[in-house]
């Protein structure tokens, strides 16, 4: 990764940093309690000013970014602090010119604060007041068997040419014997010529109708007639069926438990917020909102004007 490319990603791992509530190290200890702070706070690894910063303070900054940018942190440690450090230079220098009182500034840390505040009070409210349990899950997945189910598939191999008679020599050439793969490779006019006319396993939906129709009337080792579609003119090939099949509750449990959360999440706010529109009655002005248009009288046609005759 060039330098450019990781000082981007330091900038943006700062700004997570600062949205997920990262904490820097203590501010305005004098020089004297150096000591006792190292033994408190850890050992120091570098001062800006009078603020200090520790190695498990540091440490603690990079656990609390996304994970997708700890790996880079703490393989670079030398220059995940030299932004720290650059960091507080410029947040010192900011506050001693006053830029946090510009007016716009001001209105920016309000929303950001909201946010924030919003955030926490989310979190307090639903995600730590929500949860699925195995039980759960399981009742729900007892309840509905049916929609945990595998459909049939099968595996389909097919040569695709761009006529009729070409194909219908190819479907010969076959049922004399000859190898399908390597007809595929030399053939087909489709991607899948370079895995033999592979197109893996499918299921019902996943093709257009006509091929979809010829594919799953074949038994394993059967070849289908030529099917024309809006592709050109298939021969296909069924090697393998897989029947439908039922999805244990081990199989589907981790996505089933996060599908509830996510539901039970929503219903609780939902509520949440019919709870708290109650509570503090709202009221919307709808014809301020969007005020009637009105409907002016149509204007009566002007007559046409004939032209002047020339005398």
């Amino acid at each position: 990764m060039s330098r450019s490319r990781f000082i981007a990603v330091l900038a943006a791992i700062f700004v997570a940093c600062a949205a997920f509530g990262c904490k820097g190290a203590n501010i305005g200890k004098p020089q004297a309690e150096k000591k006792e702070a190292a033994v408190k706070g850890g050992k120091i690894v570098a001062e800006v000013g009078k603020e200090k910063i520790t190695l498990e303070e540091m440490d603690k900054m990079i656990g609390d970014i996304p994970k997708q940018y700890q790996a880079m942190a703490l393989t670079n440690k030398a220059m995940f602090l030299d932004s720290i450090i650059n960091q507080k230079l410029l947040y010192g220098e900011a506050l001693k010119q006053n830029v946090e009182k510009n007016a716009e500034v001001k209105k920016q840390i309000e929303e950001a604060t909201k946010e924030i505040v919003i955030r926490e009070y989310l979190k307090k409210e639903i995600e730590q007041k929500v949860a699925v349990s195995d039980a759960d899950a399981k009742a729900y997945y007892d309840g509905n068997k049916d929609k945990f189910k595998e459909p049939e598939k099968i595996k389909v191999f097919h040569i695709l040419v761009d006529n009729e008679a070409e194909a219908k020599d190819i479907l010969a050439k076959l049922k004399a014997g000859a190898d399908f793969a390597a007809l595929a490779k030399e053939k087909s006019k489709d991607a899948s010529k370079e895995n033999g006319g592979e197109l893996g396993f499918i299921a019902k939906g996943q093709t257009v109708p006509e091929f979809e129709q010829a594919a799953f009337a074949l038994q394993p080792g059967q070849l289908s007639d030529v099917v024309k579609t809006q592709f050109g003119y298939h021969i296909i090939k069924v090697n393998e069926k897989q029947p439908e099949k039922e999805l244990s509750f081990d199989e589907v449990k981790d996505q089933l438990k996060q599908m509830l959360l996510s539901q039970k999440q929503k219903d609780r706010f939902d509520s949440l917020l019919k709870e708290l529109k109650d509570r503090n009655k709202v009221v919307i002005y709808k014809d301020v909102l969007m005020p009637p248009v009105e409907n002016k009288p149509a204007e009566a046609p002007v007559a046409p004007v004939a032209p002047t005759q020339p005398k």
